[in-house]
């Protein structure tokens, strides 16, 4: 984050504190609670988003070393991210050329070279073909010229993105927009990955999202956990073009009040949500990085890959126990708002209610809707 940012934020927040004043939207915003269970709308977002917008995939200290791999199911599209010996990391399909076996699971790392498990097809870091046992047969087929699938993919500023069209282009800039330099100056390019956890949640994809962009529910939901250390429901929120800026500060911001406002800072009092259009947020805790993305299952409405990773600076010297403190935000997440979201989904499917509703004071989840529906289009 940039220090005229961070002072601007830092000043504000300590304004809305004072004032007990939210951001709110002008009106409550309904919304019909089939866009979370009806078929036909997550097939929408699946073709009108998952495969036209740019998907925030992973950290790049994800992937850190030559030949370091991870497996993603995206929608439905089994999708391969590998650093290669010159350093760029390639989102590849994750099917073989022959009879599309999977080729890989988890994460890991291979060697110069990693097979199919079905018929030893052999292929490199960067996916080209390189060993085609009994190869006479395939006349058609060239080792070193036959590769996998390739998505555009790019890796900026610790973050790696991916383009789910291998037809298409993926432009970052303007996928970014305003918010490019602001994730640059946090410097993730240094991070170091701590560790990662997988879910499959009985949720809606967009329910996953929906925990992270309100602050009303803090002081009950957590109120034995993190909210102990936030301002109540005090928060900030900004739309940077598709996605957003929220910030929810802790106690401790108030202690600068008697300093100069030019050294008012933020990250170290807050913790800093950014969502990031479509389908992930990243979480600044200042001594750490969350990154959460949500895969949708594609024959189910009610059910969503959760991958979470955990980074912080690879030169850390503070002596923090990361896997302790990763332990404690996946209880949050897993116990506390996953557990609710999960009973939601199941109440909205009863197909009773079928409106919900989004307060003013529920900014965050207006935006992000309306994001959603105007990447539908018409």
């Amino acid at each position: 984050m940039q220090p005229e940012t961070e002072r601007r934020l830092a000043a504000e927040a300590l304004d809305r504190i004072e004032r007990r004043a939210l951001p709110e939207a002008e009106a409550t915003m309904p919304i019909d609670g089939r866009r979370y269970t009806c078929a036909s709308a997550l097939a929408g977002e699946i073709e009108g988003i998952f495969r036209r917008h740019p998907l925030p995939l992973a950290f790049g200290c994800e992937v850190a070393e030559p030949g370091d791999y991870v497996t993603l199911d995206i929608a439905g599209v089994p999708v391969l991210l590998m650093r290669d010996d010159a350093g760029a990391v390639h989102g590849l399909l994750n099917t073989c050329r022959h009879r599309g076996a999977r080729l890989l699971e988890g994460a890991g790392q291979v060697g110069k070279a990693f097979v199919c498990p079905y018929h030893n097809w052999a292929y490199d870091r960067c996916g080209v073909l390189r060993a085609q046992p009994a190869g006479e047969h395939f006349p058609g087929i060239a080792v070193g010229e036959e590769r996998l699938l390739r998505f555009p993919t790019e890796e900026r500023d610790g973050l790696v993105w991916l383009l789910l069209d291998p037809a298409g282009t993926l432009d970052l800039d303007e996928a970014l927009g305003p918010l490019g330099p602001e994730l640059a100056a946090f410097g993730l390019g240094g991070y170091r990955h701590r560790g990662s956890h997988d879910w499959t949640k009985r949720m809606n994809w967009k329910l996953g999202v929906d925990t992270f962009l309100e602050y009303y529910h803090v002081p009950i939901l957590h109120r034995a956990s993190i909210g102990k250390t936030l301002f109540g429901t005090v928060f900030l929120y900004e739309a940077c073009g598709r996605h957003a800026r929220l910030v929810a500060p802790r106690r401790s911001i108030e202690d600068q009040r008697g300093d100069d406002p030019a050294t008012w800072r933020v990250l170290p009092h807050a913790t800093i949500v950014y969502r990031l259009f479509p389908n992930a947020v990243l979480v600044s805790q200042g001594p750490h990085v969350e990154l959460v993305r949500f895969f949708p299952d594609p024959a189910r409405p009610d059910t969503t890959a959760c991958r979470f990773s955990f980074a912080s600076p690879a030169e850390d010297a503070s002596g923090r126990d990361w896997e302790e403190m990763m332990r404690l935000a996946l209880g949050v997440l897993d116990n506390e708002d996953f557990a609710v979201m999960e009973g939601v989904q199941a109440n909205l499917a009863a197909g009773l209610q079928r409106e919900i509703v989004f307060g003013r004071n529920e900014i965050g989840l207006q935006n992000f809707h309306a994001v959603r529906d105007a990447a539908l289009g018409p």
